[in-house]
């Protein structure tokens, strides 16, 4: 056994630093495990029993020292509605990261250490918040949220012992830890307007994400990663990148959400092209609202037309492709909709349906 390690064990556990022990004994089992095996299970035994820890969060919640109000928002359980539409790459990950939890004991034996700390980056809206309480509820762990833009005080100090304060509770039982609008502390080092204080949180920040427990996950969401101090890149063991939805994406969150306009989703797709999930979800609560009070299809509000479909076939042919049109003419014919029907839920002309299922019926048949 390494002289350093040895020290960094009698160190910690004299102090009574449980999170250091364990670190300690993490690098020191693999080591031994050829010369003594017995030792070397004690220690992963022993290693397990602590990591799957009674998941009783009972403690009490951390509260402001001023105005006693609570620091931090639990679900415990999280419960979903509906799954969050990602993208294939941040599901593939997200899953991941799911697999590894299951296989940690495995993964411990080999001397290696669960995804622990995540980075979400991207705009406001497109799912960063929904996914952390998706793996949440999969994982079975309750979620601590801490919006770090409300905690952020003209009296630093305070700030900086709140903090510690809530990272210290959620460390210290198996959980998913979520911290809102990242950037707001975890600035540039180098940025002459911020005060010292909130430069020593920066480094509080490295520190805890150097030490976070395997037991736990932590999530940092950001809406602006250009601001995040380099070193704390580094910190994270995934970063995933979140945008606004593609065309498919949108389709899926129509036939999800909105099962009711499934056979308008391409009109749709292109109203609602380069939004977010929260700017979609904004302009339907809006235009149901309105379309009640107005007594009118909600569709006909969504596009943007006070008036029968039917009378809508320059709006319609306007706002999508030939092609998608073709597409979605196609679509319906092939589900039964007579012609009629075809055009008062597209908006287009009878003739024009016609002709396009003419002329889609000539290519099929060559």
């Amino acid at each position: 056994m390494e002289l350093k390690l040895s020290q960094l064990l009698i160190d910690s556990a004299l102090t009574g630093n449980v999170r250091s022990v364990e670190m300690a004994l993490k690098k020191i089992a693999p080591k031994i495990k050829g010369d003594n095996p017995e030792l070397y299970q004690f220690i992963t035994d022993r290693l397990q029993s602590n990591l799957l820890r009674s998941r009783d969060n009972s403690k009490i919640l951390p509260v402001d020292t001023d105005s006693r109000l609570q620091l931090v928002r639990v679900e415990n359980p999280v419960i979903l509605s509906s799954a969050p539409i990602l993208s294939e790459s941040i599901e593939s990950k997200l899953f991941q990261v799911i697999k590894e939890r299951s296989l940690i004991e495995k993964l411990l034996e080999l001397g290696l250490a669960p995804t622990k700390t995540i980075l979400f980056e991207g705009p406001p809206g497109v799912g960063k918040t929904m996914s952390a309480r998706w793996l949440a509820n999969k994982l079975e762990l309750p979620l601590i949220v801490l919006d770090l833009a409300t905690v952020i005080s003209s009296y630093l100090g305070k700030t900086g012992s709140n903090i510690r304060s809530v990272l210290d509770y959620a460390s210290s039982f198996p959980c998913v830890m979520l911290l809102d609008e990242f950037d707001a502390i975890a600035k540039r080092r180098d940025d002459e307007r911020e005060l010292g204080e909130l430069k020593r949180l920066v480094t509080v920040l490295l520190q805890t994400l150097d030490d976070w427990p395997e037991s736990s996950i932590l999530i940092a969401a950001t809406n602006h990663s250009e601001l995040l101090d380099p070193a704390i890149w580094r910190r994270f063991d995934l970063q995933l990148k979140f945008s606004n939805p593609t065309p498919q994406m949108i389709e899926s969150y129509i036939e999800q959400q909105h099962p009711d306009l499934i056979l308008h989703k391409k009109l749709l797709c292109e109203l609602f092209a380069e939004k977010s999930f929260s700017d979609i979800e904004r302009t339907f609560n809006l235009s149901r609202k309105e379309a009640f009070i107005k007594d009118q299809p909600l569709v006909n509000i969504l596009l943007g037309k006070n008036q029968p479909l039917e009378n809508m076939s320059n709006v319609s042919e306007n706002r999508i492709s030939k092609t998608d049109r073709n597409e979605l003419v196609h679509e319906l014919f092939k589900k039964g909709l007579s012609q009629r029907k075809i055009a008062e839920e597209t908006g287009l002309s009878r003739p024009t349906v016609k002709k396009i299922i003419t002329t889609l019926q000539t290519i099929e048949s060559t």
